[in-house]
């Protein structure tokens, strides 16, 4: 076996590593964020900060803790995903395709007696298409990204040791962001079985 190559392994080696380490670091980071604005709080009537920056500070946990609560960066599906689960008994892996479908989730309010509102959960199929298409898009442009970039490193003389290192650490990175489209946007075939689950959902009554 070339020693050259042994090297290349382990700069990917380290890069993985450092990678996950990230990831984690990343997620440590947003509950420390959490909590120093629950440090924080106490200290904005102590200082008679004005209204709308403690409205401000109160927005910034609730979405901090929406995020960490779902793994959902944006509060409004957020807010929607914690209904769904709130009024459902589901399982992971329900949850899991619920989750993976929230941008494609629309609500359907209707008034009830009492003067509250029920709200149906309903799978938009133009938004479904739109979101696949571009889940689509994105996995075709990886995968030409990442051969081209492996097979290109491995042709490169042993003189450009760190060139092939590099290129084959971006092209394991772009496999990252392959596997995050598969898990974050929904695939061709399936919308049949995506739409039985949203449908099976029970309605959300919203006694607020």
């Amino acid at each position: 076996m070339n020693i050259e190559w042994l090297k290349i392994g382990s700069y990917i080696f380290s890069a993985a590593a450092l990678a996950l380490n990230f990831a984690a670091r990343f997620k440590k980071i947003t509950n420390e964020r959490i909590s120093v604005y629950k440090d924080i709080k106490p200290l904005c009537t102590a200082i008679e900060m004005k209204s709308h920056e403690i409205k401000a500070i109160d927005k910034e946990i609730k979405n901090l803790i929406l995020f960490e609560t779902t793994g959902i960066r944006d509060p409004l599906l957020a807010q929607q995903h914690l209904k769904i689960l709130s009024c459902n008994d589901i399982t992971d892996y329900q949850k899991s395709r619920i989750k993976k479908l929230s941008h494609c989730i629309d609500e359907e309010a209707t008034d009830t007696e009492t003067g509250n509102k029920e709200i149906r959960f309903i799978l938009n199929k133009k938004k479904y298409n739109k979101r696949k298409r571009q889940g689509a898009v994105l996995i075709a442009v990886c995968l030409f990204g990442y051969y081209a970039l492996f097979f290109t490193a491995l042709r490169l003389p042993k003189e450009e040791i760190l060139l092939a290192a590099a290129m084959l650490f971006m092209s394991l990175a772009l496999i990252f962001v392959i596997l995050s489209t598969v898990a974050t946007h929904p695939m061709f075939g399936f919308y049949k079985k995506n739409k039985e689950i949203i449908d099976s959902l029970n309605n959300y009554r919203d006694e607020s």
